[in-house]
């Protein structure tokens, strides 16, 4: 008996490590957790993680017309003006960052200001984020 366990393992070790693939988060997977989301906030969210949602809305093509800046559990994107163009760009880039924040396993909720659609009002949105 303890020879044809050697040779069992022996055989285990010369066929390699098994490889176990795990499937990577689908978009489908993402937008489902976005709307299942709990609307009270239980705990703080770390600054490393705002600031990887925070790299995930840059990588819009669009991002670079809006500024971010990071506060306690939010980040606020501020546009430059607030025609439907830049309505449509802070939607993209929200819903980007909303999607990172369902990765990394937050709760996150998002509004968008717009005092009117002239050229003298920035558009602001924020994104609450939370655990």
């Amino acid at each position: 008996m303890a020879d044809n366990y050697l040779e069992n393992k022996m055989e285990a070790l010369r066929q390699g490590p098994k490889i176990i693939k795990r499937p990577s988060v689908s978009v489908e997977g993402l937008l489902k957790s976005i709307q299942g989301q709990n609307q009270e906030p239980e705990e703080d969210v770390m600054s490393a993680q705002l600031e990887a949602i925070v790299r995930a809305g840059r990588l819009v093509e669009e991002a670079e017309n809006f500024r971010f800046e990071l506060t306690e559990n939010s980040i606020l994107l501020l546009g430059p003006t607030s025609p439907r163009r830049h309505l449509i760009e802070a939607g993209e880039i929200l819903m980007a960052m909303r999607m990172k924040a369902a990765e990394l396993h937050l709760c996150s909720s998002a509004e968008i200001r717009s005092e009117s659609t002239s050229a003298a009002n920035p558009l602001i949105a924020t994104l609450k984020v939370w655990k």
